[in-house]
């Protein structure tokens, strides 16, 4: 409803203002009521009160009276004005979208850490946000990471503000707004800041803030960190269109960094698994055992002799299903996933493993692959 998506952006034009104020003059002497007191957060609320009230004076009119001309002119005055606040709305938002787009545009790519301490200064920059700051939240801790003030010189507060804030650990208790942005998930609006019983008054006068808005940082629907931007003068306010483009780029910024995360997380996994595969060849290498199988191997030539398997020496005997475990091992997983994998305890998993590794006599794991893999290898070697 218009009444739901008026913002003080529609303040800044006056030609809407004009024509609300005349459109609305005109429907309170026709209907014969007071003229309401017109504010650009009640205009959408005033305008349905008055257009239903014009819409309900022709309903109920029986036979066309003298001024019905006149009220069906003035209800598609009104129509005709809530269109257009509609379409100004939706420039609003639109302009809104392409500025929280172009600052992701340039978080995108980056590490989850740098990605993190850029965001403020890319916030201010593109939203016109004289500070912002990101921060962390840990159990009961707010934490805050990095603060970024547009133009320190001019901020007399920016020196105290940057050292207070330093490695600073603030008690969510002491902060009931912060705590509920936390545990609800969404923003918070602080327009007198001093005034305000659920603000850290500490953080406040600090600042000198005259009123910011928070928002919440959620991976996987839990919030790990808030975003906090203001604009310190006087008549530099804040406002719930200002909250709306912070809960959109804080959404936003929690997709990226859990993808950027997600990333080198994998990079990561990538760079193990071939670390992995260069210890097991560089310990297949060293290998006695293979050493001298492919020097039999060479010497003699393939033998299908089934009593010779029995008599290798060092060639231990492991069962079906530490066999099974160690096909899993050799590919990086860990004890949890391969016991998710063949259904039994982690605990039977450590089990079978020390068995493995008494049975190898090795210590490492990287060591048991190895091993193991020069026995697998002998084994298809040589048919049972």
């Amino acid at each position: 409803m218009v009444s739901q998506m008026l913002t003080a952006s529609i303040a800044e034009d006056p030609l809407v203002i004009a024509r609300a104020e005349a459109v609305v003059a005109a429907a309170a002497d026709h209907l014969e009521v007071a003229p309401p007191d017109l504010t650009p957060t009640a205009l959408g609320h005033q305008l349905d009160n008055l257009r239903q009230r014009l819409e309900q004076r022709i309903a109920l009119t029986a036979e066309p009276r003298d001024d019905s001309a006149a009220t069906a002119e003035i209800l598609i005055s009104i129509l005709r004005l809530q269109c257009e606040l509609l379409d100004h709305d939706l420039a609003r938002r639109l302009k809104s979208m392409s500025e929280i787009s172009q600052a992701l545009g340039q978080l995108r790519g980056l590490p989850p850490r740098k990605m993190i301490f850029a965001a403020p200064e890319v916030l201010s920059r593109e939203l016109a946000f004289a500070r912002a700051m990101i921060s962390t939240v840990r159990g009961s801790l707010w934490l805050p990471l990095h603060m970024h003030i547009e133009d320190e010189a001019a901020d007399p507060h920016s020196r105290q503000f940057h050292e207070y804030v330093a490695g600073r650990h603030i008690q969510l208790g002491d902060a009931p707004l912060e705590t509920e942005l936390v545990r609800k998930r969404c923003g918070a609006f602080a327009p007198s800041p001093m005034d305000d019983k659920r603000t850290f008054k500490e953080i406040v006068k600090v600042s000198n803030s005259f009123g910011y808005i928070a928002a919440p940082i959620t991976v996987q629907g839990r919030a790990v960190g808030i975003l906090h931007a203001d604009r310190p003068e006087p008549h530099g306010l804040v406002t719930m269109e200002h909250l709306e483009q912070l809960e959109a780029f804080a959404e936003c910024l929690s997709v990226a960094f859990e993808s950027a995360a997600l990333d080198e997380k994998a990079a990561q996994q990538r760079v193990e698994i071939d670390s992995l595969s260069g210890n097991i060849d560089e310990l297949l290498g060293r290998s006695p055992r293979s050493v001298l199988w492919s020097s039999q191997g060479a010497a003699r030539g393939p033998r299908y002799d089934t009593g010779r398997h029995h008599d290798q020496p060092g060639a231990p005997e492991l069962t079906s299903r530490e066999r099974e475990i160690m096909s899993h091992v050799a590919t990086g997983a860990t004890n949890g996933q391969i016991a998710r994998c063949l259904v039994i305890s982690e605990g039977t998993v450590k089990s079978h493993l020390k068995h493995i590794a008494k049975k190898l006599n090795t210590t490492s794991r990287a060591a048991a692959v190895a091993t193991y893999a020069g026995v697998a290898t002998a084994d298809a070697g040589m048919p049972r």
